[in-house]
This record gives structure tokens, C-alpha cells and sequence, in this order.
């Protein structure tokens, strides 16, 4: 992919002295995000990430920004039967990357945390069977937390680093900005060079 910083900042709202502008930029390059308001063109780095958002984003890192998702019926979860995302979540369950916030339901609309977004990308990079291994840690918060290898494994593959010296915040919500971070770390997209 050859960059043109003459064309950057693709969103109003992400300019060049944003942090995560590079990791946007990225995002956007590859199709994996359209933005959240089309005029003018804004991304909203600071909106935290919902489910059916997850679901989206990730299907189309994992097969391409111009995926689309076949339509299926029945639906699995009770609370996408009218939501926007349906055949998204769906595909997402289809690949073994959720199974769900409860029994039959997904959660389309709450946020996801620091914590679960180590968990989908780590299924989407490995495979809806993975488990991680049970290895000493390296954040001081997670010690006794239901993630704690997912997020072990997450810090080891590069893509995250915490959020502070020797911790994670795994209940944190996450941000658009920090996951268009996290997507492009986890797979591999050429960043635009520092202007």
C-alpha cells in the first residue's frame, strides 16, 4: 500500500498530531472501517467500541473491507433479531469468536472491554477453539481476573502494551482509537509514515 501523506487526515476529527491517527489512517486504508458519520468525514476516536461494532470490524479484518455477510435464518441470539448488525454477530459466533453475553443473547450495543477485546482478536487470529496457556504475568491488575491469560497471550503476540507501567485495565472500555491500534497491530497493516 502506498501512502500519499498529501491525502491525510482522511477524518476531520483524526488529524495528523492525533496519537492513533497512523493506526486510523490504517483501518481506513484497508477498508475495515467507513467512519461514523460520513459529512463531513469523522471516524469518533474517543467513542467506545460496541459488540455488533467488534463483530464488524473483525470479519472484515479477517476476510476483507468488502465483506459482506450472507444472510442466515434463524438468528442464534433473541436480541439481534432487529438490530442493524444481525448477520455480523452471527458470522462472528459462526467463526467461534463469541458465544455470546448470556444464554442466546449477544449484547449488540454495550461496549466492549479492554478484557474482550483481547479474547476476539486472539479467536480471530488462532481459531474459535483456541485457549491460551496458563503463564506467569505481567500486569499487576489481571492476576485474578477471567482473562488473565487471554490478555497474557494478547501482550505477548505485541499488540498491547497495557495502559500504564505493569497494568491493563481490563474492564476499561475500549475506544475507537485504541482499537484501530490494536486491529492493525494484530494484523499486520502498513502504517502511513510520520509526516
Amino acid at each position: 500500500i502506498d501512502f500519499i501523506l498529501s491525502e491525510y487526515p482522511s477524518f476531520v476529527d483524526v488529524p495528523t498530531s492525533n496519537w492513533a491517527w497512523r493506526y486510523v489512517e490504517a483501518l481506513y486504508t484497508q477498508g475495515i472501517t467507513t467512519g461514523c458519520i460520513p459529512s463531513p468525514l469523522s471516524y469518533c476516536p474517543d467513542n467506545q467500541v460496541t459488540r455488533a461494532e467488534m463483530a464488524v470490524f473483525i470479519e472484515r479484518a479477517i476476510r476483507s473491507g468488502d465483506y459482506a455477510p450472507p444472510v442466515v435464518s434463524p438468528l442464534t441470539f433473541t436480541d439481534t433479531t432487529t438490530h442493524w448488525a444481525k448477520y455480523w454477530i452471527e458470522q462472528f459466533k459462526t467463526d467461534g469468536i463469541t458465544t455470546g453475553c448470556g444464554p442466546n443473547i449477544y449484547c449488540p450495543n454495550q461496549y466492549v472491554t479492554r478484557a474482550e477485546m483481547a479474547v476476539f482478536i486472539e479467536r480471530a487470529l488462532r481459531g474459535g477453539s483456541y485457549t491460551p496457556p496458563a503463564v506467569s504475568l505481567t500486569f499487576t491488575d489481571t492476576t485474578s481476573h477471567w482473562a488473565k491469560y487471554w490478555i497474557e497471550q494478547f501482550r505477548t503476540d505485541g499488540i498491547t502494551t497495557g495502559c500504564g507501567p505493569n497494568v491493563y485495565c481490563p474492564d476499561q472500555y475500549v475506544t475507537r482509537a485504541e482499537m484501530a491500534v490494536f486491529l492493525s497491530r494484530a494484523f499486520g497493516y502498513t502504517l502511513p509514515p510520520q509526516p
